[in-house]
């Protein structure tokens, strides 16, 4: 995929997300509901789960939540190891973002990963393949959620979040971040190991 192909797929994702973090998307699936008990917590490999909502330094996202739940949030520190609360899994991002996630919507394993660079920047992401079965299974799913936000976690971190439109294609997919090339690398590695 090309540097400029790839960042015109990027920056509409980027707004959007960005438009949902400020104003929430207005879903109340599952609010005041305790979310789906059966969560158990992080998986030890790659996973896709919905987002019920986050919280970044003075940002929250979703639903309205109760107050307890907010300040339980907003006093988390990252990184953590991930929790069980009110029925959702706690995960944090590698930056400052707690997120509270559902069940999974797809665990797998990544069939191949690739470190790739932006242009001639110094700014790098992970590019992501998953097995076709499961990019079918994780399509299937992705049809009714249009404008929700997905996580993808691994080994208990959230590694990036995006707002599911029909642009996205889970039969790859990049991972962004402050990546270097050596960091890129090293996560692209343990993806598929």
């Amino acid at each position: 995929m090309g540097a400029v192909r790839l960042l015109r797929s990027l920056v509409p994702l980027a707004l959007v997300a960005g438009l949902l973090a400020a104003c929430g998307n207005g879903s109340s699936s599952g609010a005041g509901s305790g979310g789906d008990s059966t969560i158990l917590g992080a998986s030890s490999g790659f996973e896709a789960r919905t987002v019920f909502a986050r919280y970044a330094p003075g940002v929250p996202f979703g639903p309205q939540l109760p107050k307890a739940l907010l300040q339980q949030l907003s006093s988390q520190s990252c990184p953590m190891k991930p929790t069980v609360l009110d029925g959702y899994l706690m995960e944090c991002d590698t930056g400052k973002t707690v997120y509270l996630l559902q069940n999974p919507i797809v665990s797998s394993d990544v069939a191949s990963a690739t470190a790739q660079q932006i242009g001639h920047k110094n700014i790098w992401y992970v590019e992501v393949k998953l097995d076709p079965t499961v990019s079918q299974k994780l399509s299937s799913q992705l049809a009714s959620m249009t404008g929700e936000q997905l996580a993808f976690t691994y080994n208990g971190t959230v590694l990036t979040s995006i707002a599911v439109d029909n642009s996205f294609h889970p039969e790859h997919f990049a991972i962004t971040g402050e990546y270097t090339k050596a960091t890129a690398t090293q996560l692209a590695s343990e993806l598929t190991s």
